[in-house]
């Protein structure tokens, strides 16, 4: 990877997560400058599985997406019927591939949630020939741990959406169809909005990622899976309001305060705007 950034060559990419979507991947660059795809074509790497593995912003966002080896400790609330992981190999200039490193983290050194890994694409055209492609997985300290979390609603539409449009094959669509996904009341989500901006704003302007760890780890301990009995939910969902309400409260006044003062950046701005949008759709 490094001897192609600094020859300035292609590099070929797996996409599995909402970069699947074409329009996902142009417009995620952190800087603002659009990423331009030389190519973008369905494919498959055995012995691997999408996982919803990386630590999110329970119960709002539980988990994202991430390739993971059948091999490893995770496991799947509920696994594709094939052992392979179906995806978009996207061809990319070496400043597009940087753009998307950079957009997953990876300018944030130890604190990255993934690692960068080669794998052996397999394109949907037989007539082409399997090539190695850099994909990401979670790191080890960023993983949930133990069996998936759910994925938001939200989430999982843009997997659907990018799938269909990549044009996956129909039994992996149908598999991300069926697959349960977390749901939140509109109450805990605008909970979990303004808590959500109160945690991440102090992790990462005070440097109290501790902070973020500690009520990430008790939000975990009181998520409850779609696939369990209802009442479970419903006390699942109390707890982790109770758990943010008061950071909940101190992110409602920020947000206040930013937004009258103009301090608020595009990028908050957008996010919340996004999430509230989502919301008001369900």
């Amino acid at each position: 990877i490094l001897d192609a950034l600094a020859n300035n060559e292609d590099i070929y990419y797996f996409g599995v997560g909402s970069n699947l979507s074409r329009e996902r991947l142009e417009n995620r660059s952190v800087c603002g400058k659009m990423i331009h795809p030389i190519s973008m074509e369905p494919c498959i790497i055995h012995n691997c599985r999408l996982a919803f593995n990386l630590v999110g912003a329970p119960p709002l966002e539980p988990a994202f997406g991430s390739l993971e080896p059948l091999r490893s400790d995770s496991e799947p609330v509920v696994a594709y019927g094939e052992k392979e992981c179906h995806g978009a190999l996207i061809k990319l200039s070496a400043h597009d591939y940087s753009l998307v490193h950079r957009s997953e983290g990876g300018d944030m050194g130890k604190l990255c949630g993934y690692e960068e890994i080669i794998v052996i694409c397999v394109p949907y055209d037989r007539t082409k020939t399997p090539v190695k492609a850099v994909a990401f997985r979670v790191r080890e300290h960023r993983r949930t741990g133990g069996q998936d979390p759910c994925p938001s609603k939200r989430y999982m539409d843009i997997l659907r959406q990018g799938a269909a449009e990549l044009g996956l094959e129909d039994s992996y669509q149908q598999w991300l169809k069926d697959h349960p996904v977390q749901h939140t009341s509109k109450f805990t989500a605008a909970v979990g909005i303004h808590s959500t901006l109160f945690t991440f704003a102090i992790a990462d302007r005070c440097h109290m990622h501790w902070f973020l760890n500690i009520q990430n780890m008790l939000l975990y301990r009181v998520l409850v899976l779609p696939t369990m009995p209802i009442w479970k939910q419903i006390a699942g969902e109390i707890a982790a309001v109770f758990l943010m309400f008061p950071t909940a409260c101190l992110g409602f006044v920020s947000r206040r305060f930013l937004e009258y003062s103009g301090l608020m950046s595009p990028e908050m701005k957008k996010w919340i705007t996004n999430l509230e949008e989502d919301l008001n759709n369900e």
